[in-house]
């Protein structure tokens, strides 16, 4: 058995009030639909060993600051269980709400690539840190299943225009590939 993704609290409440697992989808297992994201110039890919219940990190270092490098997380992962999309998206949408200090700058529910979708942009405290985080969430149907995936990009709070545009490309490179073949367990 594969432990679950970790997920952030208000989303965790949810689908443990509901006894619904995330269960983490392993990247280079077949079985279940792939999720990709692109690795803009100065983005380096982490090793899956290093964060083991992250689908893909990236980070840029020549922009670490302060012992704090900019990031991306993609987490995804199968529901054991079958929730409603706009409840799913309810709750994964306060996640971002919680961080300290959270100014929210921008929020939308439109689809994303034919996927229901909800993505949050805005900047949140930490000590004497000001940091810019969007993160999208994805429910993604396929075949009898249902699958969360979360991508989230950190920067400093106003970045260069570099840093922006290349946080910017990883969010819009964002891709789902549905061509599952067989699982085992199936």
């Amino acid at each position: 058995m594969r432990p679950p993704n970790p997920t952030p609290e208000a989303l965790r409440t949810y689908l443990e009030s509901h006894e619904v697992e995330l269960i983490a989808c392993p990247p280079e297992e077949p079985g279940y639909p792939h999720v990709t994201i692109p690795t803009p110039a100065g983005w380096t890919p982490v090793p899956n060993e290093v964060f083991p219940h992250a689908y893909a990190v990236l980070v840029a270092p020549e922009h670490t600051e302060d012992g704090w490098t900019p990031n991306a997380v993609l987490l995804h992962g199968r529901l054991s269980r079958w929730r409603p999309t706009d409840e799913l998206l309810r709750a994964a949408a306060s996640e971002c709400r919680s961080l300290p200090e959270w100014s929210e700058q921008q929020s939308d529910s439109g689809d994303f690539d034919s996927h229901r979708s909800v993505v949050t942009r805005g900047i949140y405290r930490v000590g004497d840190a000001w940091f810019d985080a969007t993160t999208r969430f994805l429910v993604v149907d396929a075949e009898y299943d249902r699958y969360l995936t979360q991508l989230t990009v950190t920067t400093r709070a106003h970045p260069d225009a570099g840093l922006a545009s290349a946080a910017s490309t990883i969010h819009n490179g964002l891709t789902v590939v549905l061509d599952i073949p067989a699982r085992a367990d199936r």
